[in-house]
């Protein structure tokens, strides 16, 4: 039997594509939400059936804001519950997230297989970020299976010399694929600049990075600067600074909305790992801001610009429209097929 885990949003739409796969193929499978994002949960559950194993009203529905210890705490116990009481051959887990972690290693200490899809990603600094590179890492270690989305983390586990890893693609370009097929037109011209600040490490940041959006704005009063903002209160604090009339602050969007902000918006400034794969799936530039990036083939092809804090110095770089590219670097579209075709091996 195999067990899909997923407990936040982009976990969920990583990995509904692969669920889709399943069923296709007729595999039987189960699935188990965590609950680490009960907050966000809402607005993409409906990808995915009702889980038949929850976490989040026992454990994690206690308090609104874990800290990471609790939550690894747990999922951990959760997790340990679920696998004594069932019976997996396989545990598939996505990314770098406490989830991932969590349930990677208590399904290790059960003796039971695991297989990571997004493996291979690597800044090779445990602070950048924070703490994603320690979880994909640890998660390398113990899986059984390893589903890399480019060619250079098939490269890094490689040289980690970490056997049965497979080049498969990122399902990321599948789920935008399954959304653009149901967008209706845009790409009109527009001046629209999205963007998302919300990474653990950028929180002591944010007052200088919230200042050059409030300098940007003003600079560039043709510009529309839009700031989803996350949930967090060490973000919500600092919303009074940018008071410019063409910044506009809105709630957390749902995904298709804000897969239509990034396709109809003239450039991108993030943080978020995911906005940069989904940048290129619309050919976009995106303003980085971290001092590292596991996702360097966004760099490689041109659409990304790493610039730590300073958000500014790359705005003339950003202005300037990008040239075109014939394929998304994170894959074709075809992940989640191929890796349930490597899955046909478990759980019979």
């Amino acid at each position: 039997m195999i067990l899909i885990a997923f407990g936040t949003r982009p976990e969920i739409i990583k990995l509904f594509p692969v669920i889709n796969a399943l069923n296709k193929q007729g595999m039987e499978f189960r699935t188990v939400f965590t609950g680490q994002q009960i907050d966000l949960y809402d607005d993409v559950k409906d990808l995915v059936y009702e889980p038949d194993f929850t976490f989040a009203d026992s454990f994690l529905g206690e308090q609104k804001h874990n800290t990471l210890g609790e939550s690894f705490i747990k999922i951990c116990k959760a997790a340990e519950n679920l696998f004594r009481k069932n019976t997996f051959d396989i545990v598939v887990v996505q990314g770098d997230t406490t989830t991932a972690c969590a349930v990677a290693q208590v399904a290790f200490y059960n003796g039971i297989k695991v297989a990571h899809v997004e493996a291979g990603l690597r800044t090779y600094d445990m602070a950048n970020p924070y703490p994603e590179e320690f979880n994909r890492v640890l998660i390398s270690k113990l899986a059984s299976i390893h589903f890399a989305p480019t060619k250079q983390a098939l490269i890094n586990l490689n040289h980690e010399n970490i056997s049965d890893a497979y080049l498969v693609g990122n399902t990321i370009v599948d789920a935008v694929n399954f959304y653009k097929a149901r967008m209706s037109y845009g790409g009109v011209s527009s001046k629209k600049v999205l963007v998302t600040l919300h990474r653990r490490e950028n929180h002591i940041h944010l007052q200088k990075l919230f200042d050059q959006l409030q300098l940007l704005a003003s600079d560039n009063p043709d510009l529309e600067i839009i700031l989803p903002i996350h949930p967090n209160p060490n973000i919500q604090k600092h919303r009074e600074r940018l008071s410019v009339a063409n910044i506009r602050i809105i709630n957390p969007v749902g995904y298709p909305a804000m897969l239509k902000l990034i396709r109809d918006s003239y450039f991108i400034i993030t943080d978020s790992g995911g906005i940069q794969e989904e940048g290129t799936c619309f050919n976009k530039k995106v303003i980085v801001v971290r001092e590292k990036t596991e996702r360097p083939e966004t760099i490689d092809i041109g659409l990304g610009f790493i610039v730590g804090q300073d958000i500014l110095k790359a705005i003339d770089w950003a202005k300037i429209p990008p040239a075109s590219i014939a394929e998304s670097p994170y894959g074709d579209g075809h992940a989640a097929e191929k890796i349930v075709e490597y899955l046909k091996g478990y759980g019979k």
